[in-house]
């Protein structure tokens, strides 16, 4: 069955995807041993930025515990989004003994979704088709229902994330992706993933995944 054969090739054509990626000329990154990263603003947040985490962990970054994080951030009644003011970055820096911060947004979060349809004389779709920016793909007759079908999107997420010095406030890196996958969390966890592998070149704390 073809759609069986192009659900594979679609999640290799997203795989093949890479994050837009700025970094700051100036930036010292062998200065950086240890960081935090803040909850993420935008839909499922909490989760982007605990991939994020596990991202890092995984290429052997010191990061301070998300929960020690948010407990600082709640005392000092601080926002995500307030770590940009180069008071409050070091402010951070010295209560949690980082370096810099990591903080991002999720610009859009469609999860994947699955429908039935009916009626039709032939329930086996042989192709992927676009449908408002998700793809859609068949997983075959539904059982008890004749001339029926099921039928999933994919879950679509778009990205960004930065990392900002503690010190001066200032933005080191930065990086923006799209990506599809099966899920939220698959499609999250390939960005993340694909944030730190560009990381890796410049930030001498990290190493390659092989």
């Amino acid at each position: 069955m073809k759609y069986r054969i192009l659900l594979p090739a679609l999640l290799f054509v997203s795989a093949c995807a890479t994050p837009n990626v700025a970094i700051n000329p100036r930036a010292n990154f062998s200065a950086i041993k240890r960081v935090a990263v803040l909850s993420f603003s935008g839909p499922r947040g909490d989760l982007a930025a605990d991939l994020l985490t596990q991202s890092l962990i995984a290429r052997g970054a010191d990061v301070v515990e998300r929960q020690r994080l948010d407990s600082v951030m709640r005392e000092q009644s601080l926002t995500a989004s307030s770590a940009f003011d180069p008071a409050t970055a070091k402010q951070l820096g010295k209560l949690l003994g980082v370096d810099a911060l990591f903080v991002g947004t999720v610009g859009e979060s469609t999860p994947a979704s699955s429908y039935i349809v009916s009626g039709s004389k032939d329930p086996i779709v042989t192709n992927v088709t676009q449908v408002s920016g998700n793809n859609i793909y068949s997983e075959g007759s539904v059982m008890g229902m004749p001339n029926s079908q099921l039928l999933s999107t994919t879950a679509n997420v778009s990205m960004l994330s930065r990392m900002v010095d503690v010190q001066t406030g200032s933005i080191l890196w930065s990086a923006s992706m799209s990506y599809e996958g099966f899920d939220t969390t698959s499609a999250m966890t390939a960005i993340a993933d694909a944030f730190i592998s560009s990381l890796e070149p410049i930030w001498p704390e990290l190493y390659k995944v092989k």
